[in-house]
């Protein structure tokens, strides 16, 4: 039987508990709060990493990452060393708008990360992170969406970052950006809720991540980079946010009317980031990585700015970016120029088993033959031995502080994913001292271990899950969700059948056991989708154009 009903899906991006129950406690978030006390609510298990493009395309998929292909925000090093940008032409899985609008119903999606191009759905799709070209042409579907909201609220803008905030604490101009782009956004959303028809309307608040990224050591007294002084004028500018995205729930609410089942989840948590682990290094130490040593000098010696930016202006492929001529007086005494050093010209691949991924990935490659270009790693039983070396060695490592064994965890890739993508992922992935420590992959570093140089606050693997709406349950509290169980239990709301190969499950434990016998769950055959080898990729042109935005949010690739 066919369940009527709409649903608004808010997300709000890197969102905890952590913050948002004390905050409730204080009596700040009062429609937040609302919501909990009407519904369902709990933790929700994000992806291994938790970052941003596999826990977007899990939730969209209701598939783990070994079935859609995606595990950062950059191509398998299958592609090459120097891997370009996917686009969302590269999910290997049917999206749930794509199974919406496939079933008739109208989707509107805005500001969600890791949809551009955007899908031709019953409906509308207004991309969110990951794109940083122009917002006109071909940004939305259809394309009139977009130029409508420009009209009214002036410029559409789906991120800002600047390198001046990412390294020093001069931080005015990215708030003043941030709270412009936050009220264009909730402007649009609103309209688009309002004068739009829409079975299925999702809206993501971005804020939130850049803010925790970046203010994260202004209200945590126990942060290695803790700054009283600076303290008085931040310490409250992450929770200003949640408070801003509180108001905005409320506006929403109002619009959506009180049959509308409404979602609200985070594709990750957050936490304090208080140290950096220089994985390459280690590697090289450890014998399982090889630089090319004649060109050593370049970042064992840290030579003046103008140095690196004319051997990059005369074609030297070292060097991947330097700090803009106008920005030097300001960021070059706070940024290395070696920095910008291009990590995989310098490693010597015939000699090397075994090198970092992006530090999005925390994770390591075996360089395997047959997968990596010049991988020398044999599959099979050298491949594992290799593997259960540095796994070994790793979990021997300790914390130069106080030479106390370094609270590590690492897993295998089987042991996280599956799937016939499952290739595509680093072979190892580790987590350190409960992911406050970030692996790194630059080698310019003496020593192995050091503050974080970028942000202060980063990602956790517990997301926020809250339902409520008819048949489900109010005050209730949910237990072990996961970021994949979403799109079933979209599925299975609208009185849609689940299809089979679905890694998530419909989260019968949010509705009333009334409900669930005048509902019971269907399934439909798998959802199969093809997607040819080099489908979904960025030129190199288009690749850097991205990259440049997402090192301006703290995101080194």
């Amino acid at each position: 039987m066919k369940q009527k009903t709409r649903i608004c899906i808010i997300g709000i991006d890197s969102a905890t508990f952590d913050i948002i129950h004390p905050l409730i406690k204080a009596g700040k978030l009062p429609n937040l709060s609302r919501l909990i006390e009407g519904g369902t609510s709990g933790q929700l298990k994000s992806t291994m990493p938790p970052v941003t493009p596999p826990a977007w395309v899990s939730f969209m998929t209701g598939k783990n990452p070994g079935k859609h292909g995606v595990f950062d925000f950059y191509v398998s090093p299958s592609y090459g060393y120097a891997r370009p940008v996917w686009n969302s032409k590269y999910i290997k899985a049917k999206t749930i708008w794509r199974m919406l609008s496939d079933n008739g119903l109208k989707v509107g999606v805005i500001n969600l990360p890791m949809t551009y191009p955007p899908e031709e759905v019953h409906g509308f799709i207004i991309p969110g992170m990951q794109y940083s070209f122009d917002e006109g042409g071909s940004f939305s579907h259809p394309h009139e969406v977009m130029q409508e909201l420009q009209e009214r609220f002036g410029k559409y803008r789906v991120l800002y970052g600047d390198l001046e905030s990412l390294y020093t604490n001069h931080l005015d101009k990215l708030l003043e950006e941030w709270k412009e782009i936050f009220e264009i956004r909730k402007k649009s959303i609103l309209y688009l809720i309002e004068h739009k028809e829409w079975d299925v309307f999702m809206a993501v608040f971005y804020s939130i991540d850049v803010m925790q990224h970046h203010f994260w050591k202004f209200f945590d007294k126990e942060h290695p980079l803790y700054d009283a002084h600076l303290a008085k004028k931040y310490e409250n500018v992450i929770h200003e946010f949640y408070e801003k995205i509180d108001t905005a729930i409320g506006e929403i609410l109002q619009k959506i009317g009180k049959d509308t089942t409404v979602i609200v989840l985070s594709d990750h948590g957050a936490g304090p980031e208080k140290g950096a682990f220089y994985v390459n290094s280690w590697l090289h130490r450890q014998g399982y990585l090889a630089f090319r040593n004649i060109f050593s000098p370049l970042w064992r010696i840290r030579f003046p700015h103008i140095f690196y930016k004319i051997i990059r202006r005369l074609g030297f492929p070292g060097i991947t970016w330097v700090i803009p001529l106008d920005k030097l007086k300001i960021l070059g005494g706070v940024i290395d120029p070696r920095e910008g050093i291009n990590v995989p010209f310098f490693i010597d691949w015939k000699r090397t088993t075994a090198y970092a991924g992006n530090h999005t990935e925390q994770g390591i490659y075996i360089n395997l033959k047959g997968r990596e270009p010049l991988g020398i790693v044999e599959k099979g039983r050298e491949y594992e031995e290799v593997r259960d070396s540095i796994i070994k060695k790793l979990k021997e490592i300790k914390d130069p502080a106080n030479g106390k064994p370094v609270d590590i965890k690492v897993y295998k890739k089987e042991e996280v994913y599956y799937g016939p993508y499952i290739d595509d992922a680093p072979d190892i992935f580790v987590e350190m001292n409960g992911g406050e420590y970030i692996l790194q992959k630059e080698f310019y570093h003496k020593e192995l271990f050091g503050l974080p140089n970028k942000s202060s606050g980063t990602h956790r693997n517990e997301g926020i899950l809250i339902m409520q709406g008819n048949g489900i349950k109010t005050n209730a509290t949910i237990n072990g969700a996961k970021i994949t169980d979403i799109a079933p239990t979209i599925l299975y709301r609208l009185g849609l059948p689940v299809p089979e190969d679905m890694d998530g499950k419909v989260l019968d434990e949010v509705f009333t056991q009334e409900y669930l016998e005048q509902y019971p769950v269907t399934h439909s055959p798998a959802s199969d989708l093809e997607v040819a080898r080099g489908e979904g990729i960025f030129s190199d042109e288009e690749s850097e154009k991205i990259k440049k935005a997402l090192r301006d949010l703290g995101y080194v690739g």
